[in-house]
């Protein structure tokens, strides 16, 4: 099975930039997103966050949704920076809903401004 959580070479100590494809499972959300975010969070407090959605993303399978959704609640409020580059519109209708926990400055970007998006999240 292919990966469809896949994290980019440009995730470093504090900021995790990921690829996602296909249907998100479960266990590919836990190990390649919920535990990293929570490293990062645990070692220095704090994280930044750069969600690259290609043209194969799928979505979640109910347990991986519901599984964001906790990973959200419990270190959004610990995020600085957080940048989605083709963002599905479930995730711009739940990062809205997420306003009051999330404290960190959140940009959009199209699938074809990805460089820059990856080049913001790393100033």
């Amino acid at each position: 099975m292919d990966k469809t959580v896949i994290i980019l070479p440009e995730t470093d100590q504090t900021t995790l930039c990921l690829r996602l494809t296909g249907m998100i499972t479960r266990d590919e959300y836990r190990n390649n997103f919920d535990l990293p975010l929570r490293a990062m969070v645990a070692a220095h407090g704090f994280l930044n966050l750069c969600v690259i959605y290609d043209k194969k993303f799928e979505g979640w399978t109910p347990e991986a949704g519901d599984l964001s959704f906790k990973n959200l609640s419990d270190l959004g409020p610990n995020a600085r920076r957080v940048a989605y580059v083709n963002a599905p519109d479930s995730r711009l209708l739940l990062m809205k809903m997420m306003d009051p926990v999330m404290k960190a400055e959140i940009r959009y970007f199209d699938l074809s401004e990805e460089s820059t998006a990856l080049a913001w999240i790393k100033s």
